[in-house]
């Protein structure tokens, strides 16, 4: 049988065949179109669901990851350059006003969704973030024992006639002020106990502060040369050194996330870092 034979009959078109097929190609067809359609339609939603993913781990990747990144490496520059300054408030609490700070401190409740999915996907990171914010409380205790070894009855006495003696032999411009001279013991104690930090001086000012340190610095480091605060330095040295080791191995793992991110999700250098055009326009 041929093709004609299926088709005609007796010479007559055989309509019974000819629907039957018909029938077949439209189911065919429909068939086809259904599949293209629902095929269409996954691609849409998959679509939706990673640029909702993508946007969802660009928060992640700008409001944690960037913003980590850059916080670890300010840190371990101030370590190395020791710009790192610790005081006391007026209200008694001690803190790091210059070079360190506690990473994520807030507690669970308190965490965004962004920070909380980065902890959920990453839990042994959490665990270095709280070595990290015990080495600072660590460091900020050890500071405080250096405080009270400081700043003594013989400091405000020996700052008495320093101030005075400083100031006499200057002209008014040139003189400690009011302020400067009433805090004399919270300021320049301060500048003891942070010893390694660089003072630095604004150009073409006149600083009388700086003036008294420099003048005086000698004499007054010697009220921090005794035996227990030499053996806390050797314990503040000690943390530091944890505390840099500790952001390093941070630093080359969350750098690593946040590459892997860029890499998925095809991230542009400004997503990553908004700051970084501003930085170069700039």
């Amino acid at each position: 049988m041929n093709i004609a034979d299926i088709f005609f009959n007796n010479g007559q078109l055989n309509w019974d065949a000819i629907n039957v097929i018909s029938n077949i190609i439209l189911v065919a067809a429909l068939v086809g179109v259904t599949y293209w359609y629902a095929k269409k339609v996954s691609e849409q939603t998959e679509l939706m669901v990673k640029n909702r993913e993508r946007n969802k781990i660009l928060e992640e990747v700008q409001d944690v990851l960037t913003q980590t990144i850059r916080f670890l490496k300010q840190e371990i520059e101030a370590i190395q350059g020791n710009e790192i300054f610790w005081y006391r408030d007026r209200s008694g609490e001690s803190r790091f006003d210059k070079g360190l700070s506690k990473l994520l401190y807030y507690n669970k409740n308190e965490r965004c969704a962004t920070v909380r999915d980065f902890i959920g996907k990453n839990p042994s990171l959490e665990t270095k973030y709280h070595s990290h914010n015990a080495l600072y409380d660590e460091l900020k205790a050890f500071y405080a024992k250096i405080e009270g070894k400081v700043k003594t009855p013989e400091l405000t006495e020996r700052l008495k006639v320093l101030k005075n003696n400083f100031n006499e032999s200057r002209e008014e411009a040139y003189r400690l002020r009011a302020e400067v001279f009433d805090e004399s013991e919270h300021i320049f104690g301060n500048y003891i106990i942070n010893f390694r930090y660089p003072i630095k001086r604004s150009p073409d000012t006149i600083q009388p502060r700086i003036d008294f340190w420099e003048e005086y610095r000698d004499e007054l480091l010697k009220f921090r040369d005794t035996p227990q605060i030499k053996e806390l330095d050797k314990k503040i040295e000690g943390v530091l050194s944890q505390l840099k080791k500790l952001d390093e191995e941070l630093l080359e793992k969350i750098e690593a996330i946040r590459e892997d991110y860029r890499l998925k999700y095809n991230f542009t250098k400004y997503e990553i870092d908004p700051k970084l055009r501003e930085v170069e326009e700039w």
